[in-house]
């Protein structure tokens, strides 16, 4: 009953917001302009706001002249300003983390990142998933937490904050269940699987090889085929991580043909892309979860920095963000985007 409730309640949401999706194609530019200046007027009283005079920029034009592009070394100096106690230094507040990312840098993760961002970057891969599995049962189940294998380093820190604040109906169908006084790491793969069995698991959220490596730990020698031997219900794996598009593409031929797969591009900076095709390799550009977007061309120099509207097709970005955590301008080092299409905006990870 618990299961029905919840499964009814999620799909009128998910659906709403599916159709809010679809407005991408038409109203990208208008989107992006409206999620640039509500930063700008959020943070107008911050150190950084009154440093560059947030209230007197009107324009995106004033915004690139303005505010210098960030990359992660320069970012560090304010962080320790913030944990030192300073608050309302790049965004109000204090953030609710700060945890690492690429190459061992820290970036601050806002309460109004975690809902707007993150959660809602997770609710999104839902509703794009259940828009195209319009019979799915993917909340009549438990959705199984089994790691980031190789994006460890930098997800597992962006798993636990989220864990850590999700709202309690989200948890009540996520495993393993962590206990208050459990350390934060993955439970063992035995320990795992002891407390998934005989139950009705309907979704796994992790990497592709953390999960073959649970089927064998499992029993199943041909795992890739006997799948639903042991998980009769599962439906899909979600894969959150900022992996290039071509691991993925090798990744996903070991698993099972009859489980769906959805991989998001995501990292402690945010979430910013999607598959919203099966048939596809491809992420479409998530445009609303409060974050503004740049993009420098893979050989130029930041004065080449231009919006998303003024890209090109099939050329390497290094793609510049700014966002509700305070992050201005900000650089990170992460993957490449080449973009495949406009209309949507869709892009591969190089």
């Amino acid at each position: 009953m618990a299961f029905d409730f919840i499964s009814n309640f999620v799909g009128l949401f998910l659906e709403d917001r599916f159709k809010e999706i679809e407005d991408f194609r038409l109203l990208a530019s208008d989107i992006q302009s409206e999620q640039l200046f509500n930063l700008l007027r959020e943070a107008e009283e911050t150190e950084y706001g009154k440093k560059y005079d947030f209230k007197s920029i009107f324009s995106y034009q004033d915004f690139r002249e303005r505010l210098p592009i960030q990359y992660p070394a320069d970012l560090q100096l304010i962080l320790e300003k913030i944990k030192a106690g300073s608050t309302n230094l790049i965004w109000p507040g204090l953030p609710k983390g700060i945890i690492p990312s690429y190459e061992g840098y820290e970036v601050p993760v806002s309460e109004q990142a975690i809902e707007e961002i993150f959660f809602q970057g997770i609710n999104d891969s839902y509703s794009i998933f259940l828009h195209q599995h319009p019979e799915s049962k993917l909340f009549n189940g438990f959705s199984v937490s089994i790691g980031n294998s190789r994006f460890g380093f930098c997800m597992d820190g962006l798993f636990y904050l989220l864990e850590d604040n999700e709202p309690f109906i989200s948890s009540l169908l996520n495993m393993p269940k962590r206990m208050a006084n459990q350390s934060k790491k993955y439970i063992e793969t035995d320990q795992l699987l002891k407390e998934i069995d005989g139950q009705k698991v309907s979704c796994f959220k992790g990497s592709p090889e953390a999960l073959m490596a649970l089927l064998e730990k499992a029993g199943l020698n041909e795992a890739k085929t006997n799948l639903k031997t042991i998980y009769p219900d599962a439906e899909v794996l979600f894969y959150r991580s900022p992996a290039p598009t071509s691991l993925l593409t090798e990744a996903k031929k070991t698993l099972p043909s009859d489980l769906a797969y959805q991989a998001t591009y995501s990292s402690p900076e945010g979430v910013f892309g999607i598959q919203d095709s099966s048939e596809d390799t491809a992420y479409l550009l998530m445009l609303d979860l409060s974050t503004f977007y740049e993009f420098i061309p893979a050989q130029g120099t930041t004065n080449q920095c231009i919006p998303l509207e003024d890209i090109d097709l099939n050329t390497d970005y290094q793609m510049v963000i700014t966002n509700c955590s305070g992050l201005w301008r900000y650089c990170s080092g992460g993957p490449k985007l080449r973009f495949v299409s406009k209309n949507p905006f869709r892009f591969i990870l190089i």
